[in-house]
């Protein structure tokens, strides 16, 4: 989809509360849930979606932005959505253990890279045919310099999670789902933060915009993508994204 109407993924008037887009994304999402529906791609691309927009709709912020500009106006901002369910799970993890009385998150066995961004770049046709360089400003999460990613003011305020005792793993089993995955209270890390950073509020990352310089080669298409390595979000303990660029001729 290019385009993407929110409120009707939910199936909701656009001046829906935020108890109405809670109580619609937990149904959406127990009716989608991957585990629910097996090898089904096209039940795990609607829980995306469904996914998608309760993560805008309830964030007064992007649903504001979403409002006035649309799917666009989100875009322009370099937001990406969800492009894979693990991102969902991981992103919800407290959601779905609250209404699903489980986990929400599967194993991971590598450090979590930071995800990829796209950012629509509007160039002229003159730019497009000759080539250039352009300025943009791009939004992304960067590892806190005032915790170096702990999340806590000290190592020290770092204790062991009670509820996983520290093994960073929970097992769990309702009527419909069976989980094994990673902790929903300490995120897998075996522990947990008592004195959060004041600086990035104990998540490790900071939302910053970067300025960026970008070569735009000659005889650019319109449509196509360039790649820029490492210009996504800084993983919470991985390397960072990517920074994938949408070019738009006029």
């Amino acid at each position: 989809m290019t385009k993407r109407n929110y409120y009707a993924i939910l199936g909701l008037r656009e001046r829906a509360s935020l108890k109405e887009i809670k109580k619609r994304f937990r149904q959406l999402a127990l009716q989608y849930h991957p585990d629910r529906n097996p090898s089904d791609p096209i039940s795990e691309e609607h829980f995306k979606l469904v996914a998608e927009a309760y993560h805008v709709l309830s964030d007064a912020k992007k649903r504001q932005v979403y409002d006035q500009k649309g799917y666009d106006g989100l875009r322009e901002q370099g937001y990406r959505g969800f492009e894979r369910t693990e991102d969902v799970l991981r992103t919800f993890a407290t959601e779905f253990f609250d209404f699903l009385g489980i986990a929400g998150l599967r194993p991971q066995a590598h450090p979590s890279r930071g995800a990829d961004l796209c950012y629509q770049l509007e160039v002229s046709p003159e730019e497009a045919t000759q080539g250039g360089v352009k300025q943009i400003s791009v939004s992304a999460m960067e590892t806190c310099g005032s915790c170096g990613g702990n999340g806590v003011i000290s190592t020290s305020d770092l204790q062991t999670c009670h509820w996983c005792k520290g093994s960073g793993r929970y097992t769990e089993s309702s009527a419909i789902f069976t989980a094994i995955g990673t902790c929903p209270k300490c995120e897998g890390k075996g522990k947990v933060r008592m004195h959060p950073c004041p600086s990035c509020n104990g998540q490790g990352r900071l939302e910053v915009t970067k300025d960026l310089l970008v070569n735009i080669p000659a005889g650019v298409e319109n449509n196509s993508r360039l790649k820029i390595s490492s210009q996504g979000d800084s993983g919470e303990d991985g390397q960072a994204g990517d920074l994938f660029l949408l070019i738009q001729v006029k």
